[in-house]
């Protein structure tokens, strides 16, 4: 059987022609379960990753952990469809083939209608068409709400939106963490970068009005005090270093414009 990957292209001719509903579904991606439970659809989930968020009582069997995939326990579930992210190593996606199993690559979303579309395409699987468009319809309104708020008086401020420490690691243009950034009202220190690896230098000369990190656990705290330490940066004399939870890595309609809020108001706060 051939894997299906969902591109923005193919998930818009999906969503045209209708996707199969699916009783029982596997997903091996954080984002995939917590927009299926965003749809009521946790009844249908009869496998999920080791990392993904469900309700306890639910007692949804771990088919996988951050690397691997337990292949048999997947085949035992009997699922209608094996729901797998961008970031699903081939090896695995081949595996689940070779067992016969209908496997759908749900690819990182670029951005936040991608995010919208995937819900969208998720809810042609779980039976929940209608919900999907109407949770999105009032995300989309929410975002332009913000994004009506947000239009700066003197310049867009300048962002560093850091995802990792070792190597120091950037949002890149045409990632939907680069949107949250435009969407709040700000610019990219790496719109011109098509590499996410950057030296602290480079930081430093692109002098960022706001610095936000992700958790990474434990770290964030720790970067976001190293990078309190360079007093000449704009960004640490107004105050505006900020450590952001990691849920804002993988998210769904509702999480984006959550974030796209949070951000907009850590961005624009007065100094």
């Amino acid at each position: 059987m051939k894997k299906i990957i969902i591109t923005g292209l193919l998930l818009l001719t999906l969503l045209t022609a209708g996707a199969q509903e699916a009783r029982r579904i596997v997903s091996l991606a954080a984002n995939i379960t917590k927009n299926l439970y965003l749809l009521g659809a946790g009844d249908r989930l009869v496998g999920c990753t080791r990392y993904c968020e469900t309700d306890p009582a639910d007692s949804i069997p771990v088919v996988a952990d951050a690397v691997s995939v337990n292949m048999e326990r997947v085949a035992l579930s009997r699922p209608d469809v094996v729901l797998v992210s961008g970031l699903t190593h081939p090896r695995i996606v081949s595996g689940l083939e070779r067992l016969g199993l209908k496997t759908v690559r749900l690819d990182q979303p670029r951005d936040f209608e991608e995010v919208c579309r995937q819900l969208e395409l998720l809810g042609e699987y779980a039976g929940k068409r209608e919900l999907a468009a109407t949770i999105n319809r009032e995300c989309r309104e929410r975002v332009r709400a913000i994004e009506a708020r947000v239009v700066p008086r003197e310049g867009r401020p300048k962002v560093f939106f850091q995802i990792g420490a070792d190597p120091l690691f950037t949002a890149l243009p045409g990632t939907f963490m680069d949107d949250y950034i435009t969407r709040a009202g700000g610019v990219n220190v790496a719109a011109g970068l098509d590499n996410g690896i950057v030296s602290r230098e480079f930081i430093v000369r692109a002098a960022p009005d706001v610095i936000l990190i992700t958790a990474m656990g434990m770290m964030g705290d720790e970067q976001a005090g190293k990078w309190r330490e360079i007093s000449s940066l704009p960004a640490v004399r107004s105050g505006r270093v900020f450590t952001l939870d990691d849920a804002i890595c993988s998210p769904t309609p509702v999480t984006f414009a959550e974030a796209v809020e949070e951000i907009a108001r850590l961005m624009h706060a007065a100094p």
